[in-house]
């Protein structure tokens, strides 16, 4: 099987996905899918002189080490896991409960969210993908 992955990006997108952290604009649902199943690192810059034809821009390597399948994150299902945060994503500058609601009732999300140890005003670009995971299956069992 293979466990690592070279790839080379857009500089300014390698950056992105492999070094966005919370509460950052750069946060997006692309980052919690990439780090559910490796773990991103940014290698190094290509400078734009390097190719021909030269673009405008320079690349950025990521190396992702593949996680094995006993390594995911404990997840009921990955689809509904991944249909919740990019629901939460529609919504990013919304809080939870508003951009969740059409897949669960406000009063879940709240009460999920402050079982969790989150404050029910927790917005997407606040949580963590293990506080995603959490309140994934907090709300699989209500």
């Amino acid at each position: 099987m293979v466990n690592l992955i070279n790839s080379l990006f857009q500089d300014e997108a390698a950056l992105r996905l492999a070094n966005a952290s919370i509460q950052t604009p750069e946060y997006r649902p692309i980052n919690v899918f990439v780090n559910f199943y490796s773990e991103p690192e940014y290698k190094f810059k290509v400078e734009r002189a390097n190719f021909f034809p030269q673009p405008t821009v320079d690349g950025g390597v990521i190396r992702f080490k593949i996680k094995d399948a006993g390594e995911y994150p404990p997840v009921s299902s990955n689809k509904s896991f991944f249909s919740m945060v990019n629901s939460a994503f529609n919504g990013k500058r919304k809080m939870l409960r508003k951009s969740l609601q059409h897949l669960y009732s406000s009063a879940d999300i709240e009460a999920a969210l402050t079982n969790i140890g989150l404050p029910p005003t927790a917005r997407p670009s606040e949580l963590m993908m293990d506080d995603f995971v959490r309140l994934h299956n907090y709300l699989g069992n209500v």
